[in-house]
Formats: structure tokens, sequence, C-alpha cells
């Protein structure tokens, strides 16, 4: 009895696993929703350009991990951080031009990383607003 339960646990696992592989190779194939400009402001995963991001740039502020993500895919970027609730994650471009600063960190108990909202291109600054600023 206790092996036809192991059998039935990896089947599902495998049937899921299966599942799983196939759902992201077809997310993967399907274009963006948007490029270049178009991306101003939107998230990274809902437009899919986090299929091919790359962190560009990683640094640690005042103990505080921030990086600047990139997708070649979208020609787009954006902010990742480890920041506490209440801050804003944003992009700013050389000429002071701030994208994605419509992304607040809620409370959501996460402890882990937060993602701002994508500017356009790849040479962006990666930004932090914290709450007491």
């Amino acid at each position: 009895m206790k092996n036809k339960w192991i059998v039935f646990g990896a089947s599902v696992f495998s049937i899921a696993l299966i599942v799983e592989v196939v759902f992201s190779f077809y997310r993967f194939q399907k274009e963006p929703l948007c490029y270049g400009e178009s991306c101003n402001h939107l998230d990274a995963n809902n437009k899919r350009c986090d299929l091919d991001a790359k962190t560009l740039i990683e640094e640690e502020l005042q103990g505080r991990k921030i990086e600047l993500r990139h997708s070649a895919r979208c020609n787009a970027s954006w902010t990742r951080a480890i920041v506490p609730p209440g801050s804003t994650i944003y992009v700013k471009d050389s000429q002071g031009n701030i994208y994605g600063d419509n992304y607040k960190v809620p409370n959501d108990k996460v402890r882990g990383a937060h993602y701002g909202n994508m500017g356009a291109g790849k040479k962006l600054r990666a930004c932090v607003g914290l709450p007491n600023d």
C-alpha cells in the first residue's frame, strides 16, 4: 500500500513538472507586450519583459541591496531592491527623468526583493526613495 502512494505521488509530481515546463516554454515564446518607451511605468512581469532579465548593476547602500535589471527583449530596465514598506522604487535617466515611481512597496510581509516599474533603455540608474525621505 505504501508503494502505491509513492508511485502516485511521483506521478502527480511528474505531471505537474511537465505542465510547468510547457507553460514556461509557451510564455517565453510569446512576444513581450511592450518595447522601449511603451514600457515606461509598466510592470516587467505583466509585460513579459522579465523572462530575459539580467542584472546590470548591483549595489549595497545603507545595508540595502539595490539592482538595475534589464530586458533586451523589451529594451527596458527597472529596479529590484530589498527595502522597507512605503519605499518608492524607480529608475532615473541621465536627464533626471524618473520612470516607474508609481510603485510603492506594500506592507505585504515579503522579506525579499520588490521590483519597481520600467523605464526605456539600458542607461538608467536604479533608485529608491525610503519612506522617511
